[in-house]
């Protein structure tokens, strides 16, 4: 099963993420997990949307689409008490015979330690999970053509490679942009 993307899904998972709100929030360890055993209600650590640079829709409203390079948003689901060891980050490749160009934002798609753990809807209530823009580099000869993409998280002790569960640490999604 794969997810179709589009540029709605984009503008909803982004909603949350604005910068301004998100200066009510912590400034965080980087390369730390931000440990809070004892606290009744957790801090949240910012993430701001800046950071997603050109696909954060700040300068363009269209998050690449209208150019023929589309950002896809990736996130990871939220996981009780999850500390990722390792410095985990999102790796994309095209299921196709030529490798695509993609861009990551932040660099290298990395997903920082700093936002893990994740105690609880009613512990944690104003977490904002870290995202991953993917921006694919597509070219004329790419446009009306579905592109299979499937990304994974590396680079950490997360699973992503198991056959029983096609979803684990990974995603498929389709992506066709038109003339």
């Amino acid at each position: 099963m794969s997810l179709k993307v589009s540029y709605d899904t984009v503008c909803d998972v982004i909603q949350g993420y604005n910068d301004s709100m998100q200066e009510r929030n912590d400034l965080c360890l980087v390369g730390e997990h931000t440990e809070q055993a004892g606290e009744q209600v957790k801090k949240v650590c910012q993430f701001k949307r800046s950071t997603l640079q050109q696909c954060s829709g700040l300068t363009d409203g269209s998050f690449g689409y209208a150019d023929g390079k589309p950002c896809i948003i990736v996130k990871m689901n939220r996981v009780i008490g999850l500390r990722p060891r390792g410095d985990p980050y999102i790796n994309c490749t095209a299921k196709r015979d030529t490798p695509l160009q993609m861009q990551y934002f932040p660099f290298e798609g990395r997903m920082d330690k700093m936002f893990f753990p994740y105690y609880g809807k009613n512990s944690h209530p104003d977490y904002v999970q870290p995202l991953v823009a993917v921006q694919l580099m597509l070219t004329k000869e790419d446009y009306n053509v579905e592109q299979t993409v499937e990304c994974r998280v590396e680079g950490s002790d997360l699973r992503n490679n198991d056959e029983r569960d096609k979803f684990l640490g990974r995603v498929t999604f389709r992506v066709k942009v038109s003339e």
